[in-house]
């Protein structure tokens, strides 16, 4: 194994950030409300409201961006007449996370200007669609005044492009380039006037080929793990600080829309306790575990085949430039966040228990590899990352030459596979690795034997095991910047 294997897993500049945003905090705390605060995170669902004049489109721009025509069952009611009376959910169907809000229209005996913010009550959404048709008015830019003061996200769409070039198409020398920059210029000059930096769409519900639509759709979907980052700390914090009325108006909101359980709930009140200012210190935790690196390390003896291995996962042949090299970390588009480490010679440092931990305390996750179940080389392996509080699977690699070797028995293939395996869950039983699987291998053959099921299982696995190492890093360089804090004053 090689020593002094330690890598920076986040950037410096986020490593910073989460430093001064949790020097405060507990250290002890700070795993347990991390890893709750992000299992929130994962079930927090991204309330966006699309608002404007009645008549402007606003149900049919939903139902295009559902995918529906307007007489689908499930469809947002359009017409010339005021046909949404109160606001109405739709979930967006590709993200399970994201929900559209058909918000009644605005300047309508029912709706008028002056108290449609107050009746819709604007604090409830995440995020807003500003829809204008033909002419940006003096309402949109009430409602995105509103929306600033809020300091929530928002776009602006104009709709019904395909009628007003039509229009325009009758005039002299007309040019639909020209046309179609010109209601952009339009939208854009009262954005500019207010110093806003504001996405501007131009679209049309029944001709969704052209135009902004797909640009539109591709947007929301591409910016929405983003937005949801930036979104989920000011939703924390109107609970834990707005004003009584308002935060319950939001708490009943979230728990009669489906928005989040009481539980949930329950958990971000808890944590909001421990937090001085909510906003900062959640935001640096989300931003940086959006680039938190994972380290995988496959650890074997000299000649198990874990650079092998390394190459297999990650898609590189071996000898190749890129393939995988003990000091170098092997990473795959297949696994963004994840390096893979090859740790062989592990034999080597049998015999010296501190150092061998402190090589393998630098990584979060372990696939073991067993050369020889006579050995008991993986079982103190095992042992030692059991004690680190890890979590880890074995693998049985060149499964290929067992059973080559095994080929003079009157056995099938799979008869002496079943075999290995009962061998193997002998031996996993024995050494009280229960909580571990066992994967038989050819890493020079990714389609044979249980490599496509180790693939699932670390899939599902290192997502949740990120969560939990995140959590524990995060906890480590707080408590190491608290005490060089300590040292410098004494």
């Amino acid at each position: 194994m090689e020593d002094g294997m330690k890598v920076q897993k986040i950037p410096e500049e986020h490593i910073n950030k989460i430093k001064e945003a949790l020097q405060s905090v507990n250290p002890e705390k700070i795993p347990h409300l991390i890893m709750n605060l992000l299992d929130v995170f994962v079930r927090f669902k991204m309330d966006v409201a699309v608002t404007g004049d009645s008549g402007s489109g606003k149900s049919s721009l939903i139902n295009a961006l559902l995918g529906l025509d307007h007489d689908d069952e499930e469809a947002a009611p359009t017409g010339v007449v005021e046909t949404t009376k109160e606001p109405a959910m739709y979930l967006y169907p590709n993200n399970p996370h994201v929900r559209l809000w058909d918000l009644p229209g605005m300047g309508t005996p029912t709706f008028i200007s002056k108290r449609y913010v107050e009746t819709m009550n604007f604090d409830l959404y995440d995020m807003f669609i500003v829809v204008t048709s033909e002419r940006f008015r003096e309402n949109n830019m009430l409602l995105i005044d509103e929306i600033q003061k809020r300091k929530k996200p928002l776009y602006v769409v104009r709709t019904k492009v395909d009628n007003d070039l039509l229009l325009q198409s009758k005039k002299h020398r007309f040019s639909e380039i020209n046309a179609l920059r010109e209601m952009r210029d339009e939208c854009l000059k009262y954005l500019c006037e207010k110093n806003l930096n504001v996405p501007v769409f131009l679209v049309s519900s029944h001709n969704t080929q052209s135009y902004d639509m797909q640009n539109l759709k591709d947007t929301l979907e591409k910016v929405a793990p983003e937005l949801k980052r930036d979104i989920f700390p000011i939703f924390i914090a109107n609970l834990s600080t707005a004003p009584g009325r308002k935060a319950t108006a939001i708490k009943c909101h979230a728990l009669k829309s489906g928005k989040m359980k009481e539980k949930d709930l329950h958990k971000l009140q808890k944590i909001s306790k421990h937090l001085i200012d909510g906003t900062e210190e959640v935001k640096a935790a989300l931003e940086a575990l959006g680039h938190f690196q994972l380290d995988v390390a496959i650890l074997g003896e000299t000649g198990s085949g874990a650079t092998t291995l390394v190459n297999a996962l990650t898609g590189q042949k071996n000898g190749t430039r890129g393939s995988a090299h003990a000091k170098i970390a092997a990473t795959s588009p297949q696994y963004p966040d994840i390096r893979f480490w090859h740790v062989s010679g592990t034999e080597r440092d049998m015999d010296n228990l501190l150092k061998e931990k402190q090589i393998l305390d630098n990584f979060d996750f372990y696939i073991i590899i067993v050369s020889d179940w006579q050995k008991t080389a993986h079982i103190e392996l095992a042992r030692t990352v059991r004690e680190l509080k890890k979590h880890y699977h074995f693998v049985q690699t060149k499964v290929d030459l067992h059973l080559q070797v095994k080929e003079d028995l009157c056995c099938s293939e799979t008869e002496i596979l079943d075999g290995l395996r009962a061998q193997c869950a002998k031996e996993l039983h024995i050494t009280e690795a229960t909580q571990s699987q066992l994967f038989l291998i050819n890493s020079l053959d990714t389609n044979s034997f249980d490599f496509f099921s180790l693939e699932s299982v670390l899939r599902s696995d290192l997502d949740t095991i990120r969560t939990s190492a995140f959590a524990y890093y995060v906890a480590r360089i707080v408590r190491q910047k608290q005490e060089s804090h300590t040292c410098q004053i004494l």
